[in-house]
Protein backbone atom coordinates (compact mmCIF):
# COMPACT_ATOMS: atom_id res chain seq x y z
CA UNK A 1 0.00 0.00 0.00
CA UNK A 2 1.29 3.45 -0.91
CA UNK A 3 2.11 5.65 2.00
CA UNK A 4 -0.48 8.21 2.99
CA UNK A 5 1.51 11.23 1.88
CA UNK A 6 2.06 9.72 -1.59
CA UNK A 7 -1.71 9.30 -2.03
CA UNK A 8 -2.27 12.95 -1.18
CA UNK A 9 0.56 14.22 -3.40
CA UNK A 10 -0.77 12.19 -6.36
CA UNK A 11 -4.24 13.64 -5.83
CA UNK A 12 -2.82 17.16 -5.62
CA UNK A 13 -1.08 16.67 -8.97
CA UNK A 14 -4.27 15.29 -10.56
CA UNK A 15 -6.35 18.18 -9.24
CA UNK A 16 -3.83 20.71 -10.58
CA UNK A 17 -4.21 19.19 -14.03
CA UNK A 18 -8.01 19.30 -13.73
CA UNK A 19 -7.94 22.92 -12.58
CA UNK A 20 -5.74 23.83 -15.56
CA UNK A 21 -8.31 22.32 -17.93
CA UNK A 22 -11.09 24.34 -16.29
CA UNK A 23 -9.06 27.58 -16.49
CA UNK A 24 -8.35 26.86 -20.17
CA UNK A 25 -12.13 26.51 -20.61
CA UNK A 26 -11.63 22.95 -21.81
CA UNK A 27 -14.73 21.93 -19.89
CA UNK A 28 -15.21 18.56 -21.57
CA UNK A 29 -11.71 17.36 -20.69
CA UNK A 30 -11.88 18.99 -17.25
CA UNK A 31 -15.14 17.25 -16.36
CA UNK A 32 -13.81 13.93 -17.62
CA UNK A 33 -10.69 14.34 -15.48
CA UNK A 34 -12.73 15.57 -12.50
CA UNK A 35 -14.77 12.36 -12.54
CA UNK A 36 -11.62 10.36 -11.85
CA UNK A 37 -10.15 12.93 -9.47
CA UNK A 38 -13.14 12.69 -7.13
CA UNK A 39 -12.09 9.15 -6.23
CA UNK A 40 -8.59 10.38 -5.48
CA UNK A 41 -9.97 13.13 -3.30
CA UNK A 42 -11.88 10.57 -1.25
CA UNK A 43 -8.78 8.38 -1.01
CA UNK A 44 -6.81 11.40 0.20
CA UNK A 45 -9.32 12.08 2.92
CA UNK A 46 -9.17 8.41 3.94
CA UNK A 47 -5.37 8.69 4.02
CA UNK A 48 -5.56 11.79 6.23
CA UNK A 49 -7.79 9.95 8.69
CA UNK A 50 -5.53 6.88 8.69
CA UNK A 51 -2.42 9.03 9.13
CA UNK A 52 -4.03 10.91 12.02
CA UNK A 53 -4.93 7.59 13.65
CA UNK A 54 -1.27 6.55 13.40
CA UNK A 55 0.15 9.94 14.46
CA UNK A 56 -1.60 11.50 17.42
CA UNK A 57 0.17 14.84 16.95
CA UNK A 58 -1.26 15.28 13.42
CA UNK A 59 -4.55 17.16 13.16
CA UNK A 60 -6.69 18.53 10.38
CA UNK A 61 -10.00 20.34 10.07
CA UNK A 62 -12.53 17.82 8.76
CA UNK A 63 -15.27 20.45 8.68
CA UNK A 64 -13.15 22.71 6.47
CA UNK A 65 -12.63 19.86 3.99
CA UNK A 66 -16.31 18.87 3.94
CA UNK A 67 -17.43 22.49 3.56
CA UNK A 68 -14.98 22.97 0.69
CA UNK A 69 -16.25 19.84 -1.05
CA UNK A 70 -19.84 20.98 -0.59
CA UNK A 71 -19.00 24.35 -2.15
CA UNK A 72 -17.26 22.57 -5.03
CA UNK A 73 -20.28 20.34 -5.67
CA UNK A 74 -22.60 23.35 -5.59
CA UNK A 75 -20.43 25.13 -8.17
CA UNK A 76 -20.46 21.97 -10.30
CA UNK A 77 -24.25 21.72 -10.10
CA UNK A 78 -24.56 25.39 -11.06
CA UNK A 79 -22.26 24.85 -14.03
CA UNK A 80 -19.85 27.49 -12.70
CA UNK A 81 -16.62 25.80 -13.68
CA UNK A 82 -14.42 28.82 -12.98
CA UNK A 83 -15.75 28.92 -9.42
CA UNK A 84 -15.22 25.16 -9.15
CA UNK A 85 -11.61 25.57 -10.30
CA UNK A 86 -11.07 28.42 -7.83
CA UNK A 87 -12.45 26.33 -4.95
CA UNK A 88 -10.29 23.38 -5.90
CA UNK A 89 -7.21 25.55 -6.35
CA UNK A 90 -7.42 28.00 -3.47
CA UNK A 91 -9.35 26.05 -0.85
CA UNK A 92 -8.87 22.31 -1.36
CA UNK A 93 -5.41 22.15 -2.99
CA UNK A 94 -3.77 24.69 -0.75
CA UNK A 95 -5.10 23.03 2.39
CA UNK A 96 -4.13 19.53 1.20
CA UNK A 97 -0.65 20.81 0.32
CA UNK A 98 -0.31 22.32 3.78
CA UNK A 99 -1.39 19.04 5.36
CA UNK A 100 0.95 16.92 3.23
CA UNK A 101 3.83 19.26 4.11
CA UNK A 102 3.16 18.44 7.77
CA UNK A 103 3.32 14.69 7.18
CA UNK A 104 6.53 12.69 7.52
Amino acid sequence: MANHKEVIVKTIDDIKETVDFFYQQNDKEALKKFETVIGGMMSSIDSLVAYRNENSDFTFDETKIMDTLTEAMNALQDGDFVLLADILQYDFLEYMQELSDNME
